[in-house]
């Protein structure tokens, strides 16, 4: 009797690694983001915002705890986005 631990599978990490490495890579995002938007510059601000839809993007579609992190890290970005620094 087999269990599904000993199954071979083409992912090596479990659900709840994937989503702590996801999440982990998006509080860099926000990190980045909140350095770059310290700079008072329009098109710096277009660019982030283009750079934070592309990386949402890719996470897109997967579980519902997945999709409830892109709608915050969306969430924060318009925010942040939308906040003047200075």
């Amino acid at each position: 009797m087999s269990s599904d631990r000993d199954a071979p599978q083409d992912d090596p990490l479990d659900d709840a690694s994937r989503l702590h490495a996801k999440i982990a890579a998006l509080e860099i995002v926000l990190g980045v983001l909140i350095g770059r938007l310290s700079e008072e510059n329009p098109e710096i601000r277009e660019d982030v915002k283009r750079d934070v839809s592309v990386l949402l993007a890719d996470m897109a579609g997967g579980s519902e705890s997945e999709e409830m992190i892109v709608a915050e890290v969306r969430r924060a970005a318009d925010v942040l986005t939308g906040v003047a620094i200075g």
